[in-house]
């Protein structure tokens, strides 16, 4: 059994009490004697346990005293090396000047047991894996800074698939743990160094468009720029209303009650501030940095404009979504209308797995026959 330090000092501040009694108690237990023990073998015996039982109380309160001394020390060099880090990490600003961020962390509790041995965001729609959508979204739209924020437990998988997938093609992709989903906003917390002084396009490594946005992102200037999708499950996502002149007054995140049947997909653009904005954001009743909250201050501040979306939205974020992106995506060949950069990455991407899988399959059939002989 693993004892914390707090535990381990606990029981030690208990046998330290039954020892101080026991040295109590020793005097009485020598004078009264036993009828099988003598006063002398009596008083041995007692001055062994209380010795012996001194002897170890001593030395592990001086184990537990390094202990925390150690921990502390660690403690300290890892704000050290935290500080350093935030001093030290420096992104160049974007030429295009907007940067991504793809929120692809999470646990994905609603698609268990698929999700329980790798990420939502790697499960494939139809022929591809998911990333691939939101990274061709990005791509089409002239960013080439992106930054793919993972879980801790799928981080590897991630850099199996996209660590190199794009050497050479002009698109730099960055990847940050997040440790504790926190909520959408915490995105731009994580990602506030590489935001930097750019614009930034967030979107959520589980949705899918068919429309292209490139417009909407080149255009942008200054404040923040969503989006708006008529559902007819409006109740499941961030709701905005409208006005008579279809200017957006209100946003609700998940409306117990409805207000407007358009809900936010999940694409955003902000300018610099939104880091300083989800700063200072305070989490909701469950605990979360609510996006809603960041869309609600531009919009206080009139610096919030929404844009339609009038192609497919794929939210695949349950089993029913998720085989219905797959059935979209291939009726409508949306993959077809990857950007090229993606393409190739992607088809040079499986001829490498093949030829390693071909060299494999040889080296080992060389290797059976040479036991054979």
């Amino acid at each position: 059994m693993f004892l914390t330090p707090k535990l381990k000092l606990k029981l030690l501040l208990g046998g330290l009490a039954t020892l101080i009694l026991l040295l109590l108690a020793t005097p009485y237990l020598i004078v009264t004697g036993t009828n099988f023990l003598s006063k002398e073998t009596i008083q041995a015996i007692f001055l062994l346990l209380e010795f012996f039982g001194a002897t170890f109380i001593l030395n592990e309160f001086n184990r537990l005293r390094i202990i925390i001394q150690e921990k502390k020390a660690t403690e300290e060099k890892l704000n050290k090396l935290e500080q350093n880090i935030e001093k030290l990490s420096y992104f160049y600003p974007a030429h295009s000047g907007t940067k991504g961020i793809i929120l692809a962390g999470g646990t994905a509790t609603r698609l268990f047991p698929l999700t329980a041995t790798t990420s939502k965001q790697l499960l494939p729609i139809y022929d591809k894996q998911m990333i691939f959508y939101p990274l061709n979204t990005l791509i089409k739209a002239g960013i080439r800074e992106i930054l793919i924020i993972v879980s801790p437990e799928n981080s590897g998988q991630f850099l199996n698939l996209l660590g190199s997938i794009f050497k050479n093609r002009g698109v730099n992709l960055y990847f940050e743990v997040q440790k504790n989903p926190r909520g959408l906003a915490d995105a731009f917390l994580l990602g506030k160094n590489f935001i930097g002084q750019d614009n930034v396009v967030l979107a959520l490594g589980d949705n899918i468009f068919e429309d292209d946005i490139s417009s909407a992102v080149t255009d942008f200037q200054s404040g923040a720029r969503i989006f708006a999708k008529k559902v007819s499950d409006p109740e499941r996502f961030g709701v905005i209303k409208f006005d008579e002149n279809f200017k957006a007054i209100e946003i609700v995140e998940k409306p117990k009650k409805w207000i407007s049947d358009y809900a936010i997909p999940g694409i955003y653009i902000f300018d610099k501030e939104v880091s300083r904005i989800a700063q200072n954001l305070t989490p909701s009743a469950r605990g979360e940095l609510e996006i809603t909250d960041i869309h609600n201050h531009y919009l206080r501040q009139g610096k919030l404009e929404v844009r339609i979306i009038e192609g497919e939205w794929l939210d695949a974020g349950t089993f029913d979504s998720l085989l219905e992106a797959g059935r979209i995506v291939k009726e409508k060949n949306i993959a077809a209308n990857f950007h090229p950069i993606i393409q190739k990455a992607i088809n040079d991407f499986n001829q490498e797995l093949k030829y390693r899988s071909k060299k494999i399959l040889e080296a080992s059939n060389d290797y059976n026959q040479l036991i054979k002989k």
